[in-house]
């Protein structure tokens, strides 16, 4: 399979967990335990210049299956992967490589399809997104049975082997997409959504790059035309103040539902993204490293949403 580097910064939306669902942040966690992970590749909560994540270290294990701690696996319990389609995490390491995340999924013990994503700038914090809703049918993640999510940082083959002794962190594992009423807007029907809609979660658009069928896709995504689609035409009142977003755009929305008021601040008038800010301390540079302050100028991404500092 070919490896591609791509041009576009993913964004990955910081937060309140109430409006999206975070599969593992290492704030929560104590240092000096596995974080939840199951004991492969020894994983380990650290403090990284202040941000709490996990360490994992590549392992052989010759008394047993040869590659079993070459991966970080985290228990799920039953995650609907498909109607939030799409999942973010940071993660660094030494080498630039693709990274590869299975599913295991429950009761026959089997894996959903793999998806990779290129993980560049070496030894720097990188933004991924995996995508699991596009693609043929019988690669899709379906909806429920997901337990086991498996990281590989050089995917299954020689080059696990290969890289033995490799140390890799991860941190802020989410689910990411539009949400209304708690469920992934993919969830819901055409037209089906009516009346006061209030959506959390992030909205964002772009491009990236998926695999399936042992090749990569290139694969866009926009959030707000698929809010439109969901919408009924009678809308009369859509609430986003409580989610994250970037590159915002209105148009088909208001093309469809002509009498819409769309609300994207909060009721004191401050904008949202300073409210995320507060709530979480989490703003990050668009190489995805997390800084505590916008001291410096430039562009930053702040409750998943650029933010220009001059």
């Amino acid at each position: 399979m070919k490896r591609q580097i791509l041009t576009l910064v993913m964004m990955m939306a910081a937060i309140a967990a109430s409006a999206q669902v975070v599969l593992w942040d290492g704030e929560d966690k104590e240092v000096n335990t596995d974080g939840g992970f199951w004991n492969r590749a020894s994983p380990t909560v650290v403090d990284d210049n202040g941000n709490k994540c996990l360490k994992v270290t590549l392992q052989a294990n010759p008394e047993g299956w040869d590659k079993e701690h070459c991966n970080a696996a985290l228990p799920l319990g039953d995650i609907d992967f498909k109607s939030l389609r799409r999942m973010t995490m940071r993660i660094k390491m030494s080498i630039n490589h693709n990274v590869l995340v299975k599913v295991v999924k429950d009761g026959d013990g089997g894996y959903s399809t793999g998806r990779l994503f290129w993980c560049g700038n070496a030894d720097q914090w990188n933004i991924l997104t995996f995508e699991f809703a596009a693609g043929p049918d019988s690669e899709k993640i379906t909806d429920t049975g997901n337990t086991v999510l498996e990281i590989w940082p050089f995917e299954e083959g020689g080059d696990a082997l290969n890289n033995v002794g490799q140390t890799i962190y991860i941190d802020d594992i989410k689910m990411e997409g539009p949400m209304v009423d708690g469920k992934g807007l993919l969830a819901f029907a055409d037209n089906s959504l009516t009346n006061e809609v209030v959506v959390t979660g992030v909205i964002g658009k772009g491009n990236y790059q998926c695999t399936w069928n042992g090749d990569w896709h290139p694969e866009a995504y926009d959030d707000y035309a698929l809010l439109a689609a969901k919408l009924a035409s009678t809308t009369t009142k859509l609430d986003v103040s409580g989610a994250g977003r970037w590159d915002e755009d209105w148009d088909v929305i208001k093309a469809k539902c002509p009498g819409v008021e769309i609300i994207t601040e909060t009721s004191t008038g401050i904008q949202q993204v300073n409210n995320y800010q507060n709530a979480t301390n989490k703003t990050y540079t668009l190489t995805g490293v997390r800084v505590a302050t916008l001291s410096e100028k430039g562009i930053y991404i702040v409750g998943g949403r650029k933010v220009l500092v001059k």
